[in-house]
């Protein structure tokens, strides 16, 4: 007998229900399990977990917060740019385009007591001494401690999965440390600088206190697009600008004089003319003059000292890096 369309309609309804039905007995089967197995059934987003597949953190709000944020930075930062970004910080030198330095200064704002911490799991995470802290349900339930039996549930986001949106910034620097030893002399030897004796090699105390002591720009690494720049330091340039600045109640305009403040980078590709600048003051990289219309490209497989094949590789695999700026290590001055 041909069935008519409304019954077609009802069988497939009264199908759904059954599986719907089927899959209700089957939650509440799952649901019934755990809570025999573990005494509690545990959800994310409504959806019925595993406990023993979820990571939990231990302890005191501080600790737990500060050890989430350190293992993520830990697993994203090189350990180097972390170490050397906390030193900055900790005298309230922060970068503006960075989310490692933006990270650490949420750290060391809102828990004023955070450095030993801080460093105490970072060298934990070296000693791959982490993850004991970050337990599990089973561990969780059988603490005695009372004052550890407060748990903050790890989430981490794939950002590669369908759905998950990460806002990026358009740059994204950190500073690594790299001692003189590491670095050929052909390198640490001053760059022929031919601009009206305007760039000058010696820091101001505002680029001291940046950089910090015996510390000194070295090499930049940039990602833009598809393509890696090599830049090289090649002094500092200080000149007033004049800005308008409202005023008073009725916020009249003045113009005013500022200190300005750069650092000045010049392309290492041969035969381009390109040079950028990185202001103190805002922490942006900016072009000064084009790059010349020539190939850029690093063949790594030139006997290229060990940073630049490590740098490079860092670009390529942490897709969130848009720019390395290494910082030499070593002499208190530059000669």
């Amino acid at each position: 007998m041909e069935l008519k369309t409304e019954d077609i309609g009802m069988e497939k309804r009264e199908e759904n229900d059954d599986k719907e039905n089927n899959s209700n007995i089957n939650l509440k089967t799952e649901e019934e399990k755990l809570l025999a197995d573990y005494g509690y059934v545990t959800k994310i987003n409504g959806e019925i977990i595993n406990p023993e597949e979820v990571s939990i953190l231990v302890g005191d709000d501080m600790t737990r917060e500060i050890t989430q944020i350190m293992h993520f930075l830990c697993e994203n930062y090189p350990i180097e740019a972390i170490s050397y970004c906390l030193t900055r910080c900790f005298y309230s030198t922060f970068s503006k385009t960075s989310l490692l330095d933006k990270t650490i200064k949420y750290l060391l704002t809102k828990y004023k007591d955070s450095e030993d911490i801080i460093n105490d799991l970072l060298l934990a995470y070296e000693d791959n001494k982490l993850l004991p802290k970050i337990t599990n349900f089973k561990t969780f339930q059988n603490l005695r401690d009372e004052d550890n039996r407060q748990l903050t549930k790890l989430v981490f986001y794939d950002p590669s999965a369908e759905g998950v949106e990460v806002k990026r910034l358009t740059f994204n620097e950190i500073f690594v440390e790299i001692d003189e030893i590491y670095i050929e002399q052909d390198d640490i030897e001053e760059k022929e600088i031919n601009d009206d004796n305007i760039i000058s090699l010696e820091e101001t105390e505002e680029q001291k206190s940046f950089l910090g002591e015996k510390h000194h720009l070295f090499k930049r690494f940039c990602r833009r697009n598809n393509n890696i720049f090599v830049y090289d330091f090649i002094g500092f340039k200080n000149e007033k600008i004049k800005k308008k600045t409202r005023i008073g109640k009725k916020h009249k305009k003045e113009e005013k004089e500022y200190d300005s403040s750069s650092a000045i980078f010049v392309c290492e590709q041969e035969g381009c003319a390109a040079k950028y600048k990185y202001s103190f003051y805002s922490n942006k990289f900016t072009e000064v003059i084009c790059h010349t219309n020539c190939e850029h490209k690093i063949n790594q497989n030139q006997n290229l000292p060990s940073y630049y094949e490590q740098n490079i590789n860092l670009l390529k695999e942490k897709k969130h890096i848009t720019d390395v700026q290494l910082v030499r290590k070593g002499k208190d001055s530059l000669k």
